[in-house]
């Protein structure tokens, strides 16, 4: 059974679980991969600006483009928080992981094209050796205040003690541990479908890896990202 097929499986479980919440009030309810496969998308997302909303039961929505509303600094800055978690986790048993939740505050674009904030709230489900499945609930967030920071909470479900995640300064201008893979293979000339195929992931997630790359070093093209990197000591 392929990877695909069994969280496609798992997934199953909780869809009742996702649509329930959907349901209540005006937030807005996912379910997704490690490899950012959504399996199951509400349609409140319309009120958050997506007016593209594909069926659940249909191909679209595997690889749907849910990151592209978030400001793109606040996105840089959420992946890195993503990877600080992502380490923290794995480094507790599997049983363990799913006992923690995490809140992201950053900035969303509305359908007007102004960004307002958002609080994210995701929770693994499940947890396999290679991959895990998670519950996002996304809501306007109560403070709308301008030229925050992306700010997030980890909290343990059972005990309610709070983990610190910290991120250094300087880390908001270094590449993630993927986004350094994408651009080392594509330094060495493999194209993006090349690129997916050797990291099992769409090509769609590695043709927004590289837009971020670009946007963290405010390069024209990933040619001029690549040069760059190379000056900097990253390649």
């Amino acid at each position: 059974m392929s990877t695909s097929t069994s969280m496609e499986i798992l997934a199953q479980k909780y869809i009742p679980y996702a649509e329930m919440l959907a349901k209540i009030g005006n937030n807005a309810v996912f379910i997704v991969d490690k490899n950012e496969h959504f399996y199951f998308i509400s349609d409140k997302f319309k009120l958050f600006g997506y007016d593209d909303i594909p069926q659940n039961n249909s191909n679209e929505i595997q690889d749907y483009p849910l990151k592209r509303r978030i400001h793109p600094d606040d996105l840089a800055m959420k992946e890195l928080i993503d990877e600080k978690i992502y380490e923290f986790l794995s480094s507790l048993p599997k049983e363990e992981q799913v006992q923690y939740k995490y809140i992201y505050d950053y900035r969303g674009m509305a359908s007007d094209g102004t960004y307002g904030r958002v609080t994210n709230e995701v929770q693994l489900l499940e947890v396999t050796d290679d991959n895990y499945l998670a519950l996002g609930i996304i809501e306007i967030a109560p403070d709308q205040s301008e030229n925050l920071p992306v700010r997030v909470q980890m909290k343990h479900c059972i005990t309610g003690e709070i983990i610190p995640i910290k991120i250094e300064e300087e880390d908001a201008f270094t590449l993630t541990p993927r986004e350094k893979e994408i651009l080392t293979l594509a330094s060495q000339g493999f194209s993006s479908k090349e690129i997916a195929e050797k990291l099992f992931i769409s090509t769609y997630t590695v043709n927004r890896h590289r837009q971020n790359i670009r946007e963290k070093f405010n390069a024209e093209s990933l040619i001029e990202a690549i040069d760059i990197a190379r000056k900097k000591g990253v390649l």
